[in-house]
């Protein structure tokens, strides 16, 4: 027979590896939040290429592809991967994070060459962060303001012909396609349509932070 001390030690050590397991999926208190972002930033700066800056001409040829994708699934999932334009330029970077709970709980860290964008997702709730500034709340495709409360940004619940339209304020900067990844040739599908000429700085932001939160999701 086992010796007591045996089982005692075994379950102990299955006990913490529980434990262990369970805080690092568990959802980081606020005060931690800052450090869980930082973590992301730096392991990603070990893989992330250089990426070439967004404008009409690169959001234009931004593709559904991405470069080196790494998705684990588990007690908690985490992924990432670089999009890339339909010439394999790397444009967005990202590191997501999903952790247990009832409702979404979860940790998107994306970059561009310019920005960065900090979403974290508690109990189904979206906030957004662009460069350390608080932006807003995301609600049912509404972006609202952080000063406000009012929307600043929106993307549609339902597709127009195979595409959901992003507006700022009450312009359409351009629509995401809803089409699915194809397996065989990713590069020949261009992610947006309709990007007006006259983007301008805010616009794209906004764009951007919509997008890429859809887009991230859509892939995992």
């Amino acid at each position: 027979m086992i010796p007591l001390t045996i089982i005692s030690v075994l379950l102990l050590v299955a006990l913490l590896t529980i434990f262990k397991m369970w805080s690092s999926n568990r959802m980081p208190g606020k005060k931690q939040r800052a450090r869980a972002v930082r973590e992301l930033k730096e392991e990603m700066d070990s893989w992330s290429a250089d990426l070439v800056p967004l404008n009409k001409e690169e959001l234009d040829l931004f593709s559904l592809a991405q470069d080196k994708q790494v998705v684990k699934t588990g007690a908690g999932a985490t992924a990432k991967g670089t999009f890339t334009t339909i010439f394999h330029e790397p444009v967005v970077s990202y590191s997501y994070r999903r952790y247990l709970g009832k409702q979404v709980n979860e940790l998107l860290y994306a970059r561009t060459a310019e920005h960065d964008y900090v979403y974290w997702t508690e109990n189904g709730k979206t906030t957004l962060e662009i460069d350390d500034q608080p932006v807003g709340t995301l609600s049912n495709g509404a972006l609202l303001g952080a000063r406000t409360g009012k929307p600043i940004a929106q993307i549609a619940a339902e597709a127009e012909e195979n595409y959901l339209p992003i507006s700022v304020g009450n312009r359409k900067v351009g629509s995401i396609t809803t089409s699915p990844t194809s397996k065989t040739d990713p590069l020949s599908q261009r992610a947006f349509e309709f990007i007006p000429d006259d983007l301008n700085e805010k616009e794209e932001q906004l764009l951007m932070s919509l997008a890429t939160l859809e887009l991230v999701r859509r892939s995992l």
